[in-house]
């Protein structure tokens, strides 16, 4: 079957060898200091589904205590622009400021703080117009779809002064820390592979509008660094599904396992990654580029492995397993489900170790806010939040790796000292 995703290499020029980018940051003003009783005005950049979420999340940490509201919002499409007004309406009673241009949105001194809903191409070059001027951000995953940016994105983010929280939400979850705590006291043993697989009937990307024309909305400010070409709806309103936007479902949800497993386990950066997929699903839509069908592992330093694969066409077998030593730990949703939360079962099932797990262990909760909450809290206290910039660059370097293991169609190392993907 002769898949119809771009040529591999074409997608390697900008980042396969890109090398240290230290990036000159200029002075920027910080934006005033919040003081505990003070609100935080929050702008949601890219107010479409993802970003009405967002909506919502501030909404309840301010219901939990939080003072903090969300007073603007900026999409390039109008529908969608329309309907974040009418949430933050319903939401907090009050009419948002409105701005297609998210750059002019940063230029208001009158918002604190932005969260990051846009496309995957556009994130880096958003999270850093936004430390520049001084705001604090929220941004969703994945980082980035190049080394090369994500690389320049890590400097000038650490060069600032903002409070900078990735959106692998996995890590705030509850059940997460207790979790970490169980793994890194040693009670599963040695880690020896983490495994999980994703599946849906449909590509999720299938579930999104699309504009109707090219007057509903800015196509340029879509494709925002990608080369010039007519309007398509489609890839305008169903990009996840679009290789040049997002890296698929390695970034889409492996993003969440790999950051998952960095927070549990305290490893360092993935060593290789190889990859393979394809577009196979009955429910996939010509045209676009993502592979419906993935399998990326990735290696780590410590002596494990992840096994990341995702299927679309056939919605069962989801689950993630940690394998130790001493047991088997089964998560069936480590980027939180309704509740926002996870249910780790252990069981000394696979173990001949003389300490394995017995029958009947639990693991004691560990209370701690949730990701929003805690960014929020960080914006006042100028701590790091959960999922930092050093959690978001290793989260990142996953991504690619795996990303571009599949793109090349080879076996793909890390070097965390020059800050390159090569092949083996």
């Amino acid at each position: 079957m002769e898949n119809n995703y771009p040529t591999r290499r074409e997608f390697l020029k900008a980042g396969v060898t890109a090398g240290v980018l230290m990036s000159a940051v200029s002075p920027v003003s910080y934006g005033r200091v919040i003081g505990a009783n003070d609100r935080i005005h929050v702008g949601v950049i890219g107010a479409g589904g993802r970003g009405r979420w967002h909506i919502g999340w501030v909404q309840r940490s301010a219901n939990n205590g939080e003072n903090a509201e969300v007073n603007a919002v900026c999409n390039i499409w109008n529908v969608k622009l329309e309907g974040a007004i009418q949430e933050v309406k319903d939401r907090f009673n009050l009419e948002a400021k409105a701005y297609r241009d998210y750059r002019k949105m940063l230029d208001d001194k009158d918002i604190d703080a932005v969260t990051i809903a846009t496309p995957d191409h556009q994130h880096c070059g958003q999270l850093c117009d936004a430390v520049k001027a001084g705001k604090d951000v929220y941004v969703e995953k994945p980082i980035a779809v190049t080394l090369e940016e994500l690389n320049k994105t890590y400097d000038i983010v650490k060069a600032s002064k903002s409070i900078v929280q990735h959106g692998t939400q996995g890590r705030s979850s509850l059940g997460a820390a207790a979790t970490k705590e169980f793994i890194q006291s040693g009670k599963l043993g040695k880690i020896l592979r983490v495994e999980e697989s994703r599946s849906a009937y449909v590509p999720y990307w299938n579930n999104y509008t699309c504009p109707e024309k090219p007057e509903d909305t800015d196509w340029k400010a879509f494709l925002y660094n990608l080369p010039d070409r007519p309007f398509n709806a489609d890839m305008h309103g169903c990009w996840m599904g679009y290789a040049e936007c997002s890296p698929g479902t390695i970034g889409g949800w492996m993003s969440h396992m790999s950051d998952f497993v960095h927070y549990i386990t305290g490893c360092d950066f993935p060593l290789t990654a190889v990859a393979h997929g394809g577009i196979y699903a009955l429910t996939s839509v010509e045209g676009r580029t993502c592979p419906d069908t993935s399998t990326a592992v990735l290696e780590y330093p410590e002596g494990f492995t992840t096994l990341f694969t995702t299927h679309f066409g056939n919605g069962a077998n989801n689950y993630t397993t940690i394998f130790g030593s001493k047991g088997t730990m089964q998560i069936q949703d480590p980027d939180g489900n309704q509740k926002g939360g996870i249910a780790p079962k252990v069981t000394g099932d696979g173990s001949e170790h003389p300490e394995k797990i017995g029958e009947g262990v639990e693991i004691p909760e560990i209370p701690q806010d949730d990701h929003i909450m805690n960014w929020l809290k960080c914006i006042r206290s100028r701590e790091q939040p959960h999922a930092d910039m050093d959690a978001g660059y290793k989260h990142g370097v996953a991504v690619l790796l795996g990303w571009m293991a599949y793109l090349e169609g080879r076996k793909m190392a890390f070097d965390p000292q020059k800050r390159e993907i090569r092949p083996v």
